[in-house]
């Protein structure tokens, strides 16, 4: 049995191409420019190799299906028009006479029936000049891998936007905060080794796990007035996901500077949330620097 094969044409916008997750991020979406994409690509969220054509979205797929059928109409028509203009060549003359008349059809154009997604981020990575858009928090460039801190600066870049952006002052503040806690677990995670046995929301377990396992202290040098910023911004960021907002005792163990508000709603703003986030890029740094474990 002989296959036959048509090349369709996939659209972009702006020279982007939307690409979608097929692993334990699926359905996430992204977009790499077209003249960079290389024949396996990584999910930006995470970080799993696929092959480029194993990457297209639904969407995409239908739209290309649509277009494979009409050049597959195309070529049909075609070969039953040979085959008849052939018989008919054979039948010209004797008792049996047959006719022909030319069958034909063109592949008619198909509109795409859908626009690629708006996202919040255009990147260039700077190891390997990939050049992708994505969603909020990711951790990897699709064309290498590597985690580097022009991500960290791409998460801070949309965490304030959205912070400008937001009617709702408080509920924005957050998720900001949950999302620099997220930020810093998904770098974590990419530079920790099979036998890490760490939750890298801890920013003191993250500390003990690496100096265990790395041998690095991820908070060496820190300042202390940066440290404790540090601190209050992952405890307050627990309190709010864990705690239904309250300062409990797990957050007053974390932070004993602020016994006195126990049973209280920690209070969070802009300013601590920047000092945090500049804080943390030292840290992120550092983790950085360390490269991914071999393995």
């Amino acid at each position: 049995m002989s296959t036959l094969t048509f090349t369709v044409s996939i659209p972009t916008e702006k020279g982007f191409i939307g690409r979608e997750c097929k692993g334990p991020k699926y359905g996430r979406y992204f977009k790499v420019h077209e003249e960079l994409l290389r024949e396996h690509m990584y999910c930006p969220y995470c970080g799993d190799r696929f092959s480029k054509d194993d990457l297209f979205t639904p969407d995409q797929v239908q739209y290309a299906e649509q277009q494979g059928i009409e050049l597959a109409k195309e070529y049909m028509y075609g070969e039953v028009d040979k085959m008849f203009a052939d018989l008919a060549r054979k039948f010209r003359s004797g008792s049996v006479r047959m006719t022909h008349r030319p069958i034909h059809y063109k592949a008619k154009p198909v509109t795409p029936p859908y626009q690629e997604k708006e996202v919040d981020v255009e990147l260039t990575c700077p190891d390997c000049a990939v050049v992708f858009q994505v969603f909020g928090i990711f951790g990897f460039c699709p064309g290498c891998r590597n985690e580097n801190q022009a991500i960290y600066d791409a998460h801070l870049a949309i965490l304030r936007r959205e912070l400008a952006n937001s009617k709702d002052r408080d509920r924005a503040l957050r998720h900001a905060y949950s999302d620099l806690v997220s930020t810093f677990e998904q770098f974590c995670s990419g530079r920790a080794t099979d036998s890490f046995h760490a939750n890298f929301q801890d920013l003191f377990e993250a500390r003990r796990a690496f100096k265990e396992h790395r041998g690095i202290d991820i908070l060496d040098g820190l300042p202390n007035d940066e440290l404790l910023t540090l601190r209050r911004a992952f405890q307050k960021r627990h309190a709010h996901i864990h705690n239904k907002g309250v300062i409990g005792e797990r957050y007053v163990r974390k932070v004993p500077e602020d016994a006195a508000l126990l049973g209280r709603q920690p209070e969070l703003s802009i300013e601590e949330f920047e000092a945090a986030a500049k804080a943390l890029r030292v840290v992120v740094d550092r983790l950085a620097e360390l490269g991914r474990p071999v393995v």
